[in-house]
């Protein structure tokens, strides 16, 4: 597997989308950020930031497909690579053809929670452990737990939204004792 500093800063194994993957972004890159890259190649109608495990991708969508054609086949030719702040950003298409709302259907809650476990550890993490932990907010239906290119992952699946918001608010971002 190579480095991350040997990469290549475009992937071709998706067909053209007008939705563009940006990957290597500074952490907490803003919508702006985001609009002012895409802007020279048109109109950036839509955007996700901060997503993936580190938060460090996020999607850009145009209006148009060969906008996003333009922004790709730019920075594929160019010697300068795409930047934001510095940084040099990776593109690829995206296997999306849209983003959806990140604006709407992100604050409508559920009652399951992707966890994602980090660190060397995180294949140690029992759904024992994490039954425990997160019955601390009410009742567990389910537990399922698999392997992603984020990480180790699990999905809970509580009662009602209620609880699973209350858990994810508490343990978001927090470590699992030993």
């Amino acid at each position: 597997m190579s480095s991350v500093s040997s990469q290549p800063q475009f992937r071709y194994t998706q067909p053209p989308s007008k939705v563009l993957h940006l990957r290597n972004l500074p952490w907490e890159c803003t919508e702006e950020e985001l609009i002012e890259l895409g802007k020279p190649f048109g109109k950036v109608v839509n955007t996700k930031c901060n997503v993936g495990a580190n938060r460090n991708q996020a999607f850009i969508e145009f209006a148009e497909l060969n906008q996003a054609i333009a922004m790709i086949s730019y920075y594929a030719s160019s010697s300068e690579p795409a930047q934001v702040r510095g940084k040099t950003v990776y593109l690829q298409y995206s296997n999306r053809q849209e983003i959806v709302n990140n604006k709407t259907t992100a604050d409508v809650a559920g009652n399951v929670l992707l966890v994602t476990i980090e660190g060397n550890d995180a294949r140690l993490v029992s759904i024992d452990v994490l039954h425990l932990v997160f019955s601390a907010f009410g009742f567990v239906h389910k537990i399922t737990t698999f392997e992603k290119t984020a990480g180790f992952q699990a999905l809970v699946q509580f009662s009602d939204a209620e609880t699973a918001t209350s858990a994810k608010d508490a343990l978001d971002g927090r470590s699992i004792p030993r």
